[in-house]
């Protein structure tokens, strides 16, 4: 199965098949690019179900959008939520350089051989939590700006796709070819045989 048909399966079976109430699993999936986008790495799935169960949302909806954010993404994500925040703090002056946001960033990201290495070492994620508190207010206003801008359209789309799925069913997004039906007799058009 290609990319893009998986992503569809992923969708359907994962998000607007899930036995909820469309609201429920909108909002789930608006507080899944919020969670997201936080620079909580690590922590996201955690922290997404336990604000799901306060906030009463669907709690497993959310949780393929989660998965944007990781070792790779976390540079170019990051970096782009602190300018944001900077940005809207600072009018784009003040605060850290960009510059020295990168080098720190990258500096935490090189620090190991491998991606695999720094998802295991207790190390890495004492330095990125460290780098994350000294970002700062820039970072946080700047991600949790990001996840609300994120989040308000695909909150509408996964609303209006839930609906639209349940009300024409698994069969319009899912189409199974024609079978034609069975011959079926019937019976006003031509009575039986005599019985002798």
């Amino acid at each position: 199965m290609n990319l893009w048909g998986r992503l569809r399966d992923m969708v359907v079976t994962r998000i607007l098949g899930l036995d909820d109430s469309p609201q429920r699993i909108a909002r789930g999936v608006f507080l899944g690019f919020v969670v997201a986008m936080t620079p909580t790495l690590g922590l996201q799935i955690v922290l997404y179900v336990t604000l799901a169960a306060i906030l009463r949302v669907n709690k497993v909806s959310g949780v393929p959008i989660l998965f944007i954010t990781n070792p790779v993404t976390a540079l170019p994500m990051y970096g782009f939520c602190w300018w944001l925040g900077n940005a809207v703090l600072h009018g784009g002056s003040g605060g850290a350089g960009w510059e020295e946001v990168r080098a720190r960033l990258m500096e935490e990201s090189a620090r190991s051989d491998s991606v695999y290495e720094q998802l295991l070492s207790a190390d890495f994620w004492s330095r990125v939590g460290e780098a994350m508190a000294q970002l700062g207010g820039e970072l946080w206003l700047g991600s949790l700006i990001s996840g609300v801008v994120l989040g308000a359209p695909a909150y509408l789309l996964s609303l209006w796709g839930v609906r639209a799925y349940r009300r024409h069913g698994d069969h319009a997004l899912n189409p199974e070819p024609d079978v034609p039906e069975p011959n079926v007799r019937n019976e006003r058009s031509t009575p039986p045989p005599p019985m002798v």
